[in-house]
């Protein structure tokens, strides 16, 4: 209990903060009914992550599943456990503070086995999928190191010089993609991952942003993203003297901003499969047509939504963090149409009776609380 509870506190500290600098409790979107579709997803998680996790763990431990995460390109990425954790950890906050239980109070719905499991699981395939000793990048300064030795310098001898006209060329490109796969994911970050810093032996630093899902077929409102040339796109870039922060969001904030007039190095690569290949400079103009058109008829569908399906969309959203596990992990069968059922299931419940209600307490509670954002499993050892 008291492993529990020190990570439940550490999780909950670090997302406070991270959430609070980029004000994510009080974001709101004319498309997506934020807050509300957050309530359906994490319910989602809290009713259907654990049973699903325990199906997955006779294919891949946590620490196999975290081993395998580690290469660039990856999809489950940092993300996905982090959006399994907070689901559960805030749709059981909700709960508690709808219930009026106190913070440390014990609490009669508690479901200790599923929430020690899920803890446990996050801790391990963190502790397995990172290359130091952290489970945060708050823990580490900002930093989010997921490679190792060796496919860092296969990424650094895939480096080309680039001149002002391809770097601005290929930012355009990923300007593009991240409208894409913020219409594809509803608002929601899914897709999108930057992490490093990692050093190179000629003293400048690599970063990397990757898109991933650029071809999900399991989104019901998926159907244009079929038009992407590729799954994954990976933008990796070198440059000295250069600052990096990353959250718990795989968001990353690079100072100077703008690299152009220090880049050492960029390359651009996508992964259909296992191998990690250059996409040539003459077919970016091809990735990014695909994407900007995807977008703009995902965007029309999207406006015609109903005020109901802008908060049901949360079921199906969570459960496209929950299904890589199983293709990570090469589970076939129907558990992705399953997760996608049980989650959809979910939202039909509460999308109703969230339509006309206020938004839960829960949003105050990680805006303004000085206490733990979540919290601990009754009993445990004070501080």
């Amino acid at each position: 209990m008291e492993d529990v509870n020190r990570i439940i506190r550490l999780f909950g500290e670090h997302q406070k903060h991270d959430m609070r600098a980029e004000k994510r409790a009080s974001m709101r979107s004319p498309l997506f009914d934020l807050p509300r579709r957050s309530l359906v997803g994490w319910e989602a998680m809290y009713r259907h992550a654990v049973p699903f996790l325990r199906e997955l763990e006779p294919h891949a431990s946590p620490e196999e599943v975290g081993r395998r995460m580690r290469r660039a390109g990856s999809r489950p990425s940092t993300l996905q456990p982090y959006i399994l954790m907070t689901g559960y950890l805030a749709a059981r906050q909700q709960r508690r503070l709808a219930a009026g239980v106190g913070e440390s109070d014990a609490w009669a719905d508690e479901r200790p086995e599923d929430l020690t499991y899920l803890v446990d699981w996050w801790a391990r395939v963190m502790g397995a999928y990172r290359s130091d000793d952290a489970l945060l990048p708050g823990e580490a300064g900002g930093t989010l190191p997921v490679l190792g030795d060796a496919e860092v310098a296969a990424l650094a001898a895939a480096l080309r010089p680039a001149g002002h006209e391809r770097y601005e060329r290929v930012q355009r490109v990923v300007a593009t993609l991240e409208l894409f796969s913020l219409m594809l994911h509803g608002e929601q970050r899914d897709g999108i991952f930057a992490h490093g810093p990692y050093a190179l032996e000629d003293g400048s630093t690599l970063i990397l942003k990757e898109f991933t899902d650029l071809r999900n077929d399991y989104l019901p409102w998926a159907a244009p993203a079929a038009r992407n040339p590729h799954d994954v796109v990976v933008v990796a870039y070198a440059a000295p003297d250069i600052r990096v922060r990353c959250d718990m969001y795989a968001s990353m904030v690079v100072e100077p901003h703008d690299l152009g007039d220090r880049l050492a190095g960029l390359a651009v690569l996508t992964r259909d499969g296992d191998a990690l290949e250059p996409l040539p400079d003459d077919r970016l103009a091809e990735v990014q047509a695909a994407a900007q058109a995807a977008q703009e008829e995902m965007f029309f569908d999207v406006a015609g939504w109903e005020p109901r399906y802008r908060i049901a969309y949360g079921g199906p959203l969570f459960a496209n963090h929950l299904r890589p596990f199983f293709d990570l992990a090469g589970v076939g069968g129907d558990v992705g149409a399953r997760i996608l059922a049980a989650c959809e299931a979910t939202a039909d419940e509460l999308a109703g009776e969230l339509l006309e209600a206020p938004v839960a307490e829960i949003w105050q509670h990680m805006a303004a609380t000085e206490d733990d954002l979540y919290s601990p499993l009754a009993g445990a050892p004070a501080r």
